[in-house]
Parts: structure tokens; sequence; C-alpha cells
């Protein structure tokens, strides 16, 4: 297989995946913010902030894992009723 083709199949899983759990972006997206938010407020020398951002950026990593497993646990049961006969 040549490198491109790889390329653009990755491409194309992860604007798959992006249409079927557009909430893991966000939660993923948040979780990156937060830590930028708390390593900031430690370069700052405000370690009081820093510790909450820290804590909140592990809720916030907590919550994103909770909803890929969520959606793919429910993408396993729909996809398995659908290939089930009738």
């Amino acid at each position: 297989m040549s490198q491109r083709f790889e390329q653009d199949d990755f491409k194309d899983d992860m604007f798959k995946e992006r249409r079927r759990n557009p909430l893991v972006l966000f939660g993923a997206a948040a979780t990156a913010g937060v830590l930028c938010a708390g390593l900031l407020a430690f370069k700052q020398g405000n370690p009081g902030l820093s510790q909450k951002m820290m804590r909140a950026r592990v809720a916030f990593q907590a919550i994103t894992v909770g909803l890929m497993a969520g959606s793919t646990g429910l993408y396993a049961l729909t996809s398995a009723q659908g290939s089930q006969p009738k």
C-alpha cells in the first residue's frame, strides 16, 4: 500500500468518526483548553488556579472517555440490530 492511500483512508475514517461522535471532539477540545489554561496559570505562578484547572481537566477527560465508550456501545448496538434479519 502506498503512504498516500493510508493517509486518505485515515482522513476518511476521521471524518466518519466526527459525524458519528461529535461530542467526543468537543470533549477533547475542552480537555485541551482546560489543560492549556492550567499550564498558563502554573507558569504565571498561581498554584491554586492551576490545581483547580488540573482537576477540571481530569473531569473533562473522564466525561470525554465516557462519551467515547457510550457512543461506541450505542454504535455497536445499532449496527448489530441493523444486521439481524427480521
